[in-house]
C-alpha cells in the first residue's frame, strides 16, 4: 500500500528523472509494469524484424561471402536476444529489473554488432553515422529503461564508434568534426526528451497519488475513510483471508461523551481530541498491515489481517487502557481526556467456508459497540463471528 501522500515522499531527483525515495520509484515502476512490458514487446520485435532484414544491404555491399555471413551471424543472435527479452515479460512479469536487463543485453548485442558493420563496410560511414543516430533515439525513447542506462549505452556506442570512425579514416577532418557534431546533438536531443518523458510520467504517477489519497482519506486525521473500506480495503481483506483460511478480526471504537467535549471545549478542541486519537490507534497497531479508518465523527474502524478474536480484544485493551492515560491539550494549561468503547469481532475463516456480506461482519462489530456503550462505556464487547448475524457465542465482555 503506498504511503501518505506528501511533498517530501513524492520529491524527484532531476538529474536521474525518478523519484528520491526508492519506495515510491519502485510503486512507480510496478504502476507503469503492464505498460512497460508492452512497449518492450513492441519494440524489441520491430527492430529485430528490421535488424535481419538488413542483412540484404550487407549482401549488397559485399557480396554472399564470409563478411556477409559473420553479419548475417550477429544480427541473427540479436533477433534471438530480442526474443528472449521479450520472454523475460512473460517469465517474469512483476520484475521490472529483469525486463530491463534483456532490454539491455539486447541493445548492447546490437550495437556490438553495428561496430562489426562499420568495420567491414568502411565505404558506407555516412550512412552508418545517420544509422547511429537513429538507433540512439531508439535506445532512449522507444525501449523502456532507466534513463541512466539508456544513456550509458546511447553515449558509449557513439564514442566506439566516432573511434572506428578515426581509426578507418575514411572522413576528412571537418567532416569527422560534422559528423560528431551532428551524433552529440541526437544524443543530446534523445537524452533530453527521455529526461522530460521520465519526469511528465512521473508527475502524472504524482498527480493521480494525490488524487488517490484525497478520495481515500480522512482530510482531519490522515486516516482511511469509509469510502475506501467499503469499496476497496474490507472486500480485499476478506478475499486474501477466506482464500488462505486466515483470520481477520474488525474493532470499532467511538468515543465516549464526544459532544459534550465539543460543546463544552469548542469544535477546534474535538478536532485536536479526535487527531490525538486516531495517532493513538495507528501507533499500536502494525504499519502497512493493518488499516485505521475513520468510520464517522467519533467513531473509527480497524481492519487487522491475520489476527484472531483474543489478539484483537488484547489489543482494544490496549488502546482502551493507553487512551484514559493519553490527554489532548486544547489550550495552554486545558488538558482534556477522553476514554472509548470499543466492539470486536473476528472471523476465523479454517473453520468458517459460506460467503456473506462484508456488511455483516461490520454489524457485528456495531452492535457491540452500542452494547459496549449501553453496559457503562469505556469497555470492551467482543464476539466470534460465524457467517451469519448474530452467531457465535460471548467470548469476552471488559
Amino acid at each position: 500500500m503506498p504511503p501518505t501522500v506528501n511533498d517530501a515522499v513524492f520529491r524527484i531527483a532531476r538529474w536521474r528523472a525518478e523519484f528520491a525515495d526508492r519506495t515510491i520509484e519502485s510503486h512507480f515502476n510496478r504502476h507503469q509494469l503492464r505498460h512497460t512490458r508492452s512497449q518492450v514487446r513492441l519494440a524489441l520485435l520491430f527492430c529485430a524484424a528490421f535488424y535481419v532484414a538488413f542483412t540484404i544491404t550487407d549482401v549488397l555491399a559485399l557480396g554472399f561471402g564470409r563478411e556477409a555471413l559473420i553479419l548475417l551471424a550477429g544480427r541473427v543472435v540479436v533477433a534471438v536476444s530480442a526474443l528472449v527479452s521479450c520472454a523475460f515479460t512473460y517469465w517474469y512479469p512483476h520484475s521490472i529489473r529483469r525486463i530491463w536487463l534483456g532490454a539491455s543485453i539486447t541493445e548492447i548485442l546490437g550495437m556490438a554488432t553495428f561496430a562489426l558493420v562499420v568495420l567491414f563496410r568502411p565505404h558506407d560511414t555516412p550512412w552508418h553515422a545517420m544509422s547511429i543516430s537513429i538507433m540512439a533515439l531508439v535506445v532512449y525513447l522507444y525501449i523502456p529503461n532507466r534513463l541512466l542506462y539508456a544513456l550509458a549505452i546511447g553515449v558509449i556506442s557513439t564514442v566506439v564508434f566516432v573511434a572506428l570512425v578515426v581509426w578507418l579514416d575514411r572522413l576528412t577532418g571537418p567532416e569527422l568534426l560534422t559528423m560528431s557534431m551532428l551524433l552529440l546533438l541526437s544524443n543530446g536531443f534523445g537524452c533530453m526528451a527521455a529526461h522530460r518523458y521520465a519526469l511528465i510520467r512521473r508527475e502524472e504517477f504524482r498527480v493521480h497519488a494525490v488524487l488517490k489519497n484525497l478520495s481515500e482519506r480522512d482530510a482531519l486525521t490522515g486516516c482511511h475513510n469509509r469510502r475506501y473500506l467499503q469499496q476497496e480495503l474490507l472486500n480485499m481483506e476478506l478475499s486474501r483471508a477466506r482464500r488462505f483460511k486466515l483470520s481477520l478480526a474488525v474493532v470499532i471504537c467511538d468515543i465516549d461523551h464526544f459532544k459534550a467535549v465539543n460543546d463544552t471545549h469548542g469544535h477546534a478542541a474535538g478536532d485536536a481530541v479526535l487527531v490525538t486519537f486516531a495517532n493513538l490507534l495507528r501507533s499500536l497497531t502494525r504499519d502497512g498491515v493493518d488499516s485505521v479508518i475513520r468510520y464517522g465523527g467519533e467513531e473509527f474502524l480497524i481492519v487487522l489481517p491475520e489476527t484472531d478474536l483474543d489478539g484483537a480484544v488484547h489489543l482494544a485493551e490496549r488502546m482502551r487502557g493507553a487512551l484514559i492515560g493519553a490527554g489532548t491539550e486544547v489550550a495552554p494549561g486545558r488538558v482534556v481526556g477522553v476514554t472509548a468503547s470499543f466492539g470486536v469481532t473476528a472471523v476465523n475463516f479454517a473453520h468458517v467456508e459460506q460467503r456473506f456480506a462484508q456488511e455483516l461482519l461490520v454489524d457485528q462489530a456495531d452492535r457491540l459497540l452500542y452494547t459496549a456503550k449501553s453496559s457503562g462505556r469505556n469497555n470492551v464487547q467482543a464476539l466470534q463471528f460465524h457467517g451469519s448475524p448474530g452467531a457465535g457465542e460471548r467470548r469476552k465482555a471488559a
